[in-house]
């Protein structure tokens, strides 16, 4: 009966939060954010993941989840998706009754191959109608995405269950100018979502090559502002979001010979959720456990057995593995 939200927050990795900088830069956000989940009746539990990929190429951290199939390169990526008889955990949720969506402000181009997720709808650049100032390379923001996504399908009552996937890109290098929140919503799906001054303010940032850590702050920061006004906005609501990095930023913001870990955190106040995902390694709170508890592919089986009853998912998800190999 809740809504299912995963989003893959673009570029972020546990250098988040071990670089010191990046700690001191982004903790008031993040008090904030852990603010925002305890008053609306939430709780979050977080752990680390390796990711199949580092640096660029999210594709591959999509699929790995989605599939449960490690999947490290562009060849296995293109033989995979050829398989539509693949199970997803797209295709699990609808198989439960949920309609299966995808928000991709980055989806230029039509995208046949994305049937292999078994989405119900997926909602590209065109579709989501983006009409504000722009932004990095897609001119769309993550706000505007995730509040057109809320707009198509979350804020309706007369509807099945909704698992949304939503890949971010506003933390996409080089990180600046990231935009501003703006706190009024609905301004944000209007022609003109920003105070002129908010605006020149945020163009007025200009990439510094040399060191982007301070871009990349921001631009976390941005994200960390973004959710949590979603979670107040939809206060109301039975959700589980599954907010995951795809990858570490690139070397010129994680540092040579960084690790290839992700933080996973799963917001929800849907208590047999959150003691599934204890049991499987998840801690409370925002700080992302270590060591790692699976890879990206690995998660699957994890998030499957704590959204199912006790057991059920694991022996199904070990029986499909069997019978496709």
């Amino acid at each position: 009966g809740a809504d299912v939200l995963l989003i893959f927050l673009e570029a972020y990795g546990v250098v988040a939060w071990d670089k010191p900088e990046l700690v001191r830069e982004l903790s008031a956000t993040r008090a904030a954010l852990a603010d925002d989940i305890r008053h609306t009746g939430r709780q979050v539990v977080s752990a680390t993941v390796e990711s199949t990929t580092f640096g660029g190429e999210s594709w591959l951290a999509h699929i790995s989840l989605l599939s449960g199939t490690p999947v490290r390169t562009a060849d296995l990526n293109a033989r995979l998706m050829r398989d539509r008889q693949r199970d997803t955990l797209v295709k699990a949720f609808g198989r439960r009754g949920f309609r299966t969506v995808a928000a991709m402000p980055g989806l230029q181009l039509n995208w046949s191959e994305g049937a292999f997720y078994g989405f119900h709808q997926i909602y590209g650049t065109k579709e989501l109608d983006y009409k504000g100032p722009p932004f990095s390379w897609w001119d769309l923001t993550d706000q505007f995405t995730l509040a057109r996504l809320d707009q198509l399908e979350i804020a309706r009552t007369d509807r099945a269950p909704v698992f949304a996937f939503m890949p971010t890109i506003s933390s996409h290098a080089p990180f600046t100018p990231a935009p501003p929140y703006q706190a009024d919503w609905a301004r944000v799906l209007t022609t003109d979502p920003y105070d002129q001054a908010a605006l020149d303010d945020a163009y007025a940032r200009p990439p510094d090559w040399t060191n982007l850590t301070p871009s990349y702050a921001e631009a976390i920061n941005y994200a960390h502002r973004v959710l949590g006004g979603y979670l107040r906005l939809r206060a109301d609501r039975d959700l589980v979001i599954v907010l995951i990095g795809d990858h570490q930023p690139a070397a010129f913001v994680s540092g040579e010979g960084a690790p290839w870990d992700v933080p996973v955190h799963v917001i929800t106040a849907r208590r047999a959720v959150l003691d599934g995902l204890r049991a499987h390694g998840f801690h409370d709170g925002l700080t992302p456990a270590r060591p790692v508890i699976a890879t990206m592919d690995g998660l699957l089986p994890k998030l499957l057995d704590a959204f199912s009853e006790p057991g059920r998912a694991a022996r199904h998800q070990a029986g499909a593995v069997n019978d496709q190999q």
